[in-house]
């Protein structure tokens, strides 16, 4: 799995400008509604001075999901990962092209508890057109994009640009904008990621999604993560399914991490270090839980 060579004479800045430019030129030209997230055109108000995109994120109407996800292979991108391994979410899956770089197709927005159809549509209804290179796309309006944004950070852990994005968006935000973004965080039913990232997430400690998010949010570890995960299925169907799945090795994100696809061996070693990580988790919450019954 090479990753080739990225528009190799192009500035970093302009190589994501084209690469935007190119998506939405190739979601209009099959007929898909494609938002853009996190991008280049973000409200200054939602996203601070300097925040630059590496890569694309899209959003896909779900029911135009097959569309999308033939175009790109059809123009050339390749699939890196499927939505099933591409994070404990299952939200999106990865796209790589040789000339614009990487590409993140979203089917649903992580942390959104409504139906996906229902809460694309509410974030299409409040849409905004934006030019990238000059060709015309739509990213969510920016009520929608801080909701984006501060879910994002949710799950990226207690890190320096998470920090300033929630600052940014949410902090900085005017008395009017914070009704906005609340009222939209209760319509899509993201109160409990929205809590993760911005304070109050013992309070949902009832909700499915409680454990899930309290692991990404504070990097409590892969156990705690699958944990949750299983926690927050919906169904027993979906639970075992999970369960089954923990002990496996993820061998796409492998692939990405070694630039190719491993071989058995390298699976080996990597279920091996699983399996130590585990034991060691394992261990760790074990003394935790001895010192709190002293």
């Amino acid at each position: 799995m090479s990753t080739g060579s990225i528009a190799p004479n192009l500035p970093p800045s302009v190589r994501v400008e084209l690469a935007h430019a190119a998506t939405c030129r190739l979601a209009e030209l099959i007929g898909a509604d494609v938002l853009v997230l996190k991008g280049p055109r973000m409200d200054p108000t939602v996203g601070f001075d300097g925040r630059a995109s590496s890569d694309v994120d899209i959003l896909v109407r779900p029911t135009q999901l097959t569309l999308v996800l033939d175009a790109l292979t059809a123009h050339g991108a390749t699939a890196l990962d499927r939505f099933e391994t591409g994070s404990p979410f299952g939200h999106s899956t990865t796209f790589f092209s040789p000339v614009w770089g990487h590409l993140d197709v979203h089917r649903f927005v992580p942390g959104v508890e409504l139906d996906p159809a229902a809460a694309f549509e509410r974030l299409w209804a409040d849409r905004e057109e934006v030019r990238f290179g000059g060709i015309p796309g739509w990213q969510p309006g920016p009520a929608a994009q801080a909701l984006v944004l501060v879910l994002h950070a949710a799950r990226s852990g207690p890190e320096g640009r998470s920090l300033v994005d929630v600052d940014h968006a949410w902090n900085r935000a005017t008395s009017a904008r914070r009704a906005e973004i609340l009222e939209l965080v209760a319509g899509v039913q993201a109160e409990v990621a929205w809590a993760a990232a911005t304070g109050g997430l013992e309070g949902f400690r009832g909700r499915a999604s409680y454990r899930l998010w309290r692991a990404v949010s504070r990097e409590e570890g892969r156990l705690a993560e699958w944990r949750g995960r299983v926690a927050a299925a919906p169904t027993w169907r979906a639970k075992a399914t999970l369960l089954l799945a923990a002990p496996r090795v993820n061998v796409d994100h492998l692939a990405i991490l070694l630039g190719r696809r491993p071989t058995r061996a390298e699976v080996a070693a990597e279920w091996r270090r699983r399996a130590r990580l585990g034991a060691g988790e394992l261990l760790a919450a074990a003394r935790r839980g001895t010192r709190r019954r002293r």
